[in-house]
């Protein structure tokens, strides 16, 4: 995918349907220097990913309308995005949840509540595993 670079920031798409979540997440990842579009649930995600190219998608698994799997398995299913990595971040925690992600196309699957530091570590990871430096 290639990189945004129109204001120098890598661009993070948040869905997530806990505003609270959101809205700290959002925070830390705009600290980071990252542009952050978020969404409140898997439709509203899957427009946005569809009409615009973000660098990186963060989803969270339980949403209104469409799930986070179902959304992933659009992404990695669609040519234009198939590259892009996503996390899904969810307070889904079964060993079959973990599962789940990994075989809808996920790059990596985190818990809630979240470390961000952590979390901070695997974006960077993956953001320039994907040549896209973060």
């Amino acid at each position: 995918m290639e990189e945004n670079l129109m204001d120098g920031k890598r661009k993070i798409l948040l869905a997530d349907d806990e505003p609270d979540i959101s809205l700290i997440l959002r925070r830390y990842l705009q600290i980071d220097g990252y542009d952050v579009t978020v969404c409140q649930n898997g439709k509203e995600a899957w427009e946005k990913l569809s009409s615009n190219r973000y660098d990186l998608a963060i989803l969270d698994v339980m949403m209104p309308e469409v799930n986070g799997w179902e959304v992933c398995r659009k992404v990695k299913g669609d040519v234009a995005m198939k590259d892009m990595p996503v996390i899904i971040l969810t307070a889904k925690s079964q060993n079959t949840d973990a599962v789940m992600s990994y075989e809808c196309g996920a790059d990596e699957y985190s818990t809630k509540p979240f470390d961000y530091p952590q979390l901070s570590a695997t974006i960077k990871r993956l953001l320039e595993g994907k040549g896209v430096k973060g």
